[in-house]
């Protein structure tokens, strides 16, 4: 070991000038090592030096002016723990040598029969000794640190997990500033596919050949100076293989046994990247079965619910018109709304065709010549109602040259409408869309902007999907079956052309561009639209009298269709359209029975009747009767009213006999039924 050291750099902290120089002279004495000296006389002085300067050994007299001998080296000890201290002392007594070792120093020697010869042999022996014991330490620690990290890594299959525990354990045990997983280019990964095949992780010298250049930059810049890359490969090809890069700030060579331990921690991952590569695979397609079943479930529940709430206003007003005098008020608002109704069936029914077109590859165009600007104002002129209703600012600005388009008129009308109605429904009142369309070439570019409910970011490669909606659940706030956009993308596509969206996030509004050449010669038939009739059911009438009421329904149409019915029936019927509001109508008063819809935006029918049963419990009142009237009419919607408190579920269409036999039913003393209709 003596032979080895050839620089010393060394602490010496001692008080006594003339002490302090004969331990420099003993020091100087062997011309074989350049020896550096820096003395304090003072223990606070010394401890500051320790954190500005490094040093190989430290030579302390424990009698300081700013510290007492039994202080002195434990103070010490404490800001030096990695250093050999070698205690230099006037005293000679057996039990001062035994109490110095005991707190940390290495050896205790007197001054009084100090040599130089003597005073090398202690320094070298205890830098050894540190060394040793330093390596030993280390060695320890990465031990179990490697069996704390396997014994994690089996029970962990999240290699994002497992890959963080390893960054954190190789920071700790190599004291390294930086350690990053990256995955190497593509170009990369077919060399590295060709070169290894036994799945042993391996060093790679340079950033470069892993097509990793950017990453070197960044590393250069942030003052990062020396490190290891470390490619973590496996035999299964399909497993993308994976740098782990350990850098550092310091000029510095990773010694065999740091590398060896990087190895092991290699390993490790590669293990867990193999694990958890097939076990993603395995649950990707699991969740891929899992979310088409989920997909189909939740669109027929959809298509159920949006096919059913017209149907059940157009059925009850019927029920109006036939009992009101032609002509009449209540005769005229009864038609309107049964119109209106009837339109957004056929609208529905027509997506719903589109859509078995789209799929079966059967949805043709109609080609003529027709003029574009007829066609758009013609849209936004069959929305002017929507649009006035809601006081939007509807600006248009149509370029005077927009001439001719060769393509289906009725199908780029259906465009133009899908996305302006989308427009006029996603923006809150009061709000503006802009429309804009010109030529552009020989393209049709048509672009509308809103500043309504917008897109987060991340969705907008889903907007286009058939049954995709941003918002699907039962409480939400914006009805449809989520294809309109998807019938937009094949219909400008069958036209030759593309269509996209931005929106900068949540409530920042959205736009959408759609480009279509203006001569496009594809010859294809037109397909016919089916429709069916609806039935006209006839009603009787029955008796509610005395009957008090309460009904909820988010569709002002169907409230108020509800409320007309039950009240020509004798019955005194409270009602709202605000599901929250309903909820403390249904505490405040006491009702025989509560008709209650499911599907309603912030609070749907299931936590309403649920949060008034929990209510009803706490304050020792009776459960009020409850009826389900609902266009979610699934086995598991039906199971799901009856578990939260309903006493009867029954689906949209209404049928007026049925729910007055039913409120009857429970409005009776000592009804307590539960069932499904």
């Amino acid at each position: 070991m003596a032979a080895e050291i050839k620089k010393l750099n060394i602490l010496l902290i001692e008080s006594d000038d003339q002490q302090a120089e004969f331990v420099r002279e003993c020091l100087h004495q062997i011309a074989e090592v350049d020896v550096s000296v820096t003395r304090e006389a003072f223990l606070n002085k010394a401890i500051q030096r320790l954190s500005e300067e490094k040093f190989d050994v430290i030579l302390l007299d424990p009698h300081l002016p700013d510290s007492s001998y039994v202080e002195t080296l434990p103070r010490i000890s404490k800001v030096a723990s990695d250093l050999p201290i070698i205690v230099l002392s006037v005293l000679s007594d057996r039990d001062s040598t035994i109490r110095a070792v005991q707190e940390g120093a290495f050896d205790f020697l007197n001054k009084a029969h100090l040599t130089s010869e003597m005073l090398f042999r202690s320094i070298f022996r205890a830098i050894e000794r540190k060394e040793a014991e330093i390596k030993i330490k280390q060695q320890l620690h990465q031990t179990a640190l490697l069996s704390d990290l396997s014994q994690f890594a089996l029970n962990e299959v999240n290699v994002e997990k497992v890959k963080l525990r390893c960054r954190e354990i190789l920071l700790n045990a190599l004291l390294v500033d930086f350690v990053q997983f990256v995955e190497p280019s593509d170009q990369a990964v077919k060399s590295l596919a060709r070169m290894v095949s036994d799945g042993v992780p391996f060093l790679s010298g340079e950033l470069e050949h892993l097509g990793l250049e950017e990453e070197k930059r960044k590393m250069a810049d942030a003052g990062l100076k020396s490190g290891v890359n470390m490619v973590i490969v496996s035999k299964d090809l399909d497993v993308p293989p994976l740098v782990m890069m350990i850098y550092d700030h310091r000029d510095r060579v990773f010694k065999y046994d740091e590398i060896e331990f990087v190895k092991a921690v290699a390993n490790i991952i590669s293990s867990v990247s193999t694990h958890s590569y097939l076990e993603r695979m395995v649950q990707q397609k699991i969740e891929s079965l899992k979310q088409a079943h989920q997909k189909k479930d939740e669109f027929l529940a959809t298509l159920s619910h949006e096919l059913r709430t017209p149907l059940n206003i157009i059925t009850g007003y019927l029920e109006i018109v036939k009992e009101s005098e032609l002509n009449s008020p209540e005769y005229q608002n009864a038609m309107q709304i049964i119109d209106s109704n009837l339109k957004i069936e056929t609208r529905l029914i027509g997506e719903i065709l589109d859509v078995s077109r789209i799929i079966t590859g059967k949805m043709k165009l109609d080609l003529s010549f027709f003029a574009l600007d007829d066609m758009i104002e013609s849209c936004v002129e069959s929305l002017s109602l929507a649009t006035a209703a809601k006081k939007l600012r509807l600006e248009l600005h149509l370029a005077p040259n927009l001439g001719r388009m060769w393509g289906d008129r009725d199908r780029m009308q259906q465009v133009i409408w899908n996305l302006l109605s989308n427009a006029v429904k996603f923006t809150a009142v009061g709000g503006k869309i802009i429309i804009n369309a010109r030529r552009m070439g020989d393209l049709f570019e048509f672009t509308i902007e809103d500043n309504g409910v917008g897109i987060n970011i991340e969705n907008h490669k889903d907007v286009f999907n058939r049954f995709w909606q941003e918002d699907s659940a039962i409480t939400r706030q914006h009805m449809g079956l989520g294809l309109g956009l998807g019938i937009v993308r094949h219909i400008v596509e069958l036209h030759g052309g593309t269509v996209e969206v931005f929106s900068a996030g949540k409530n920042l509004g959205s736009k959408f561009t759609i480009r279509v050449p203006i001569q496009q010669l594809r010859a294809v038939d037109s397909a016919p639209v089916e429709k069916k009739e609806v039935q006209d059911v006839s009603v009787p009438n029955r008796n509610l009298q005395g009957m008090h009421l309460l009904a909820i329904d988010d569709s002002e149409d169907s409230l108020s269709l509800l409320q007309h019915l039950l009240r020509k029936s004798g019955a005194v019927v409270e009602g709202t359209s605000d599901p929250q509001k309903g909820l403390e109508l249904a505490k405040k008063d006491q009702f025989d029975v509560i008709i209650c819809d499911i599907g309603m935006p912030v609070l749907d029918g299931y936590s309403l009747i649920k949060s008034l049963r929990d209510w009803e419990d706490d304050h020792g009142r009776a459960n009020t009767s409850a009826i389900a009237l609902t266009a979610y009419v699934g086995k598991e919607d039906i199971e799901k009213a009856l578990e939260v408190g309903f006493q009867a579920h029954m689906p949209k269409p209404l049928n007026l006999p049925l729910l007055k036999e039913k409120i009857l039913e429970l409005a009776s003393p000592g009804a307590s039924s539960m069932v499904g209709i």
